[in-house]
């Protein structure tokens, strides 16, 4: 069936090529969309007659009378699936408009085509962001994902590893993105949607962690190549169709606490800091407070601690991330742990000054 939007369109653009008087009509023989107003929702029985037969029909000046709501022209079938879905009717002598009838009718059944394309499209994507809105709940309702699931000819089997991409300054559509995305991670090994405006999530299906790992990398950089520019965070292997929601949560929580030139974050690399970022704030505020505040200046000192922390306490890699001399650095070290009590090359004293810089930047708070 011709919908009046699909219609209407099928008037504006073949009477801009072909600059004819177009009129669209339904199987019923009702014209829905025309060039001229005054017949709009007119009957039109030639309409009716070519409906019937499958055929095309002329209206001359001598079988006009006999066809109610007709005039002289051309009226077509318009075929889809095998079976006649409207007429396209064209004002004029028959013989004037010739040839032109058939490219308007061709014309027309591939605007329809496009349009049926795009329809089935929306509405497989609305129902992956349906299956994906009720993983996300705390209790998802299994047997409403597998009929879903059904409708889409889909299967999803584990291991899964979510991947939540957060996407910034892009002019391309969702929907390019969604389909390159389904592209370059492979058709039917993914479920892809957006959540939260700007934030794309990935379901990777029947995947070893390292196999995500390297899809994932390969999509960032054809995001590169679109110039869209992103961060991507992605879970552990998760087993259970219905823990998708601890994935979503754990890339959500890798966004927020790694830095914003880190690209790709496997959640996985950053659990420590991660388990740190969820402990009750106000306990967390205590703990942070009582080290920096009664330990000399410490506080003054975390930068290079981070830095020493993040160079795997190697005192060579950490002076040349600071840009100062080797002998500057164990004058820094020393001194924390004079006036600290606590030995930055020790284990168990680093990584408690690595949890206090934690909690002290802030990263004990969940993300809204």
């Amino acid at each position: 069936m011709i919908t009046r939007e699909i219609a209407e369109m099928l008037v504006k653009e073949t009477s801009k090529v072909m600059n004819l008087n177009i009129n669209i009509m339904n199987e019923e023989g009702v014209i829905i969309a025309t060039s001229d107003p005054s017949r709009l929702d007119w009957i039109h029985e030639g309409a009716l007659e070519v409906v019937k037969t499958g055929k095309a029909l002329e209206i001359t000046s001598e079988n006009q009378g006999q066809l109610r709501g007709t005039q002289q022209g051309t009226n077509l079938p318009i075929h889809f699936h095998d079976e006649v879905v409207g007429v396209i009717g064209i004002t004029g002598e028959p013989h004037i408009i010739g040839d032109r009838g058939g490219l308007v009718k061709m014309m027309a059944e591939l605007m329809i085509k496009q349009a049926y394309m795009a329809s089935q499209t929306e509405w497989r994507q609305k129902t992956k962001e349906t299956i994906i809105e009720e993983l996300l709940k705390e209790k998802p309702n299994t047997i409403n994902i597998e009929r879903w699931l059904s409708l889409l000819n889909m299967k999803l089997t584990g291991p899964f590893v979510v991947s939540l991409i957060e996407i910034f300054d892009y002019s391309l559509s969702s929907h390019l993105l969604i389909k390159n995305t389904e592209e370059v991670v492979e058709k039917g090994e993914v479920l892809a949607g957006f959540v939260h405006g700007n934030k794309l999530l990935v379901l990777l299906t029947g995947v070893t962690h390292e196999g995500a790992k390297k899809k994932l990398t390969s999509l960032c950089k054809e995001f590169e190549k679109m110039k869209v520019h992103v961060r991507l965070a992605f879970s552990p292997l998760i087993h259970d169709l219905l823990h998708i929601n601890q994935g979503y949560h754990e890339c959500e929580i890798a966004l927020a606490i790694s830095k914003p030139e880190q690209k790709i974050i496997s959640y996985t690399d950053i659990e420590p800091k991660a388990l740190v970022h969820q402990i009750n704030p106000k306990l967390a505020k205590q703990f942070s407070d009582r080290i920096l505040e009664s330990k000399g200046d410490l506080i003054n000192h975390l930068e290079t601690l981070q830095a020493f922390f993040d160079s795997n306490l190697n005192i060579k890699e950490t002076a040349k991330k600071l840009y100062i001399h080797r002998n500057t650095l164990i004058y820094r070290l020393n001194k924390i742990k004079t006036e600290s009590g606590y030995d930055p090359q020790n284990f168990h004293d680093a990584f408690l000054l690595q949890m206090v810089i934690w909690l002290h930047n802030g990263t004990s708070s969940p993300p809204q």
